[in-house]
């Protein structure tokens, strides 16, 4: 799990950061959401855009809800029931005519979902709480709400314009948002805050933090008190490393000098949750006791919107438990089927949404847990299947994942499009066949040119 690091590129070109590291100026606009937001009025405002407080890089990610199109159901019923095609009770949606059992999980309108705002085109608000995105594929999504970036709990859009002028806006405010390369000229308040966050000696991720859940920028304030009760205000871009120290946490500065703080949400355990948005895998979540340290750092290379991929479909060779080797289109858990799409899971107490696109295989496994409880009768050991996922990622590293329908026997199948079936997904009448998660062993992914 350790994210290796290369030498930092110098350009003839270069401003020397708090960080104490040179980054070449073209590099500093890049990395930040730019966009051109269009109100409600008729009102145009350009600039860096802050969403919903916690976002404001290519690499975040944008969470909603995905509606689960009525012919995936039916293909899965289908696929599943094949010699029941009259279920105890009928509903009629979008023209589709669906069937279930009583006994049967109930329809699911829509299932959490999310995309890194470096896919996105643009976001038409199409509602309270209802966005549809053109993908820089060509592809459009339609996400709803399910999270506060999404509808009229959005906490806020936030455009820095060139000028130096803010605009705050609400869900309500915005007809559309075009997303842009932000022109060499702009120069950004902060950058987004960068660094590698350390669990221990294995472990440890390197991406765009979300500190305490919301500070995100070099230009964000940290906050705390000194063991004499006076209050200090940093700001993160003068910071080069935290260490949780117990009651609170000792910061070391780009100057060399050393601070300890306290008795604030962002040094202590009363700290909401960390977020690395990782541009080799996802992102993934965790909580202040997992951290053993932190050290903010520029990237090697900053994100931009030519990072990302042009939305492909999944494809690879899916192996059953018999060893058969099946090869085509994947639609995986049912639904997801595009590398921008998110696989969902837990290590512990990590949380983490991967990317399809960077993953390279996923194989099933089946154990045990074991709990053990002392009682006033003595020692009670119990144990329990488990199931879950090893996910191997395009650059080497794999993750064993579990407590999501992705990865453990809630999943719907596996559905494939075969090759040998000459027919390609976007045919209506494309023939799918189902590995059901019970019979299916691995899956290697496939991508074009090796990306």
């Amino acid at each position: 799990m350790v994210f290796a690091r290369a030498s930092l590129l110098f350009a003839a070109l270069f401003v020397v950061l708090p960080f104490g590291i040179p980054v070449p100026l073209e590099a500093q606009e890049q990395e930040r959401i730019w966009g051109r937001v269009t109100t409600v009025t008729g009102e145009v405002h350009r600039g860096f855009i802050r969403w919903d407080r916690n976002e404001g890089g290519w690499a975040d990610l944008l969470d909603g809800n995905k509606d689960f199109t009525p012919f995936l159901f039916q293909d899965w019923w289908d696929l599943v029931h094949p010699e029941d095609r009259q279920g105890d009770r009928v509903i009629e949606l979008n023209g589709y005519r669906i069937t279930w059992d009583d006994d049967e999980p109930e329809f699911p309108e829509s299932h959490e979902s999310g995309i890194r705002f470096g896919h996105i085109k643009t976001l038409t608000v199409a509602g309270d709480d209802q966005a549809t995105l053109e993908l820089r594929s060509g592809r459009f999504l339609d996400l709803n709400g399910g999270s506060t970036d999404i509808g009229d709990d959005l906490r806020e859009v936030l455009v820095a314009r060139a000028d130096g002028s803010r605009v705050e806006l609400e869900w309500g405010d915005i007809r559309d948002i075009a997303l842009e390369t932000p022109p060499s000229s702009a120069r950004p308040e902060g950058r987004r805050l960068h660094g590698t966050v350390v669990l221990d000696e294995d472990t440890r991720f390197t991406g765009y933090i979300a500190w305490d859940m919301e500070k995100i920028l070099t230009s964000d304030t940290l906050q705390g008190f000194t063991s004499d009760g006076s209050r200090r205000d940093l700001l993160f871009g003068r910071i080069t490393e935290l260490r949780p120290s117990g009651r609170g946490s000792e910061l070391t500065l780009a100057d060399g000098a050393t601070i300890e703080l306290f008795e604030s949400d962002d040094v202590d355990e009363g700290n909401d949750g960390i977020q690395v948005s990782d541009p080799g895998m996802g992102l993934v979540l965790l909580e202040w006791d997992e951290l053993e340290r932190v050290r903010f750092h520029p990237p090697e290379v900053p994100i931009s919107p030519g990072s990302f991929d042009t939305a492909r479909r999944l494809r690879g060779t899916v192996t059953t438990t018999d060893s058969t080797e099946l090869t085509g289109w994947i639609r995986w858990d049912g639904d997801e089927e595009y590398s921008w799409e998110l696989l969902d899971g837990q290590d512990g107490d990590l949380i983490f949404d991967i990317e399809f696109g960077l993953v390279a295989s996923i194989d099933r496994f089946v154990g045990v847990t074991t709990s053990v409880e002392v009682g006033a009768t003595g020692v009670n050991v119990q144990t329990a299947p488990t199931e879950g996922a090893t996910v191997t990622l395009r650059d080497g590293r794999a993750f064993e994942l579990d407590g999501s329908n992705d990865v453990d026997d809630g999943n719907s199948g596996i559905f494939l499009v075969l090759d040998s079936s000459g027919q390609s997904p976007d045919d209506a009448e494309a023939e799918w066949v189902l590995v059901k998660w019970e019979d299916f062993r691995s899956v290697e992914f496939e991508w074009e040119d090796g990306r």
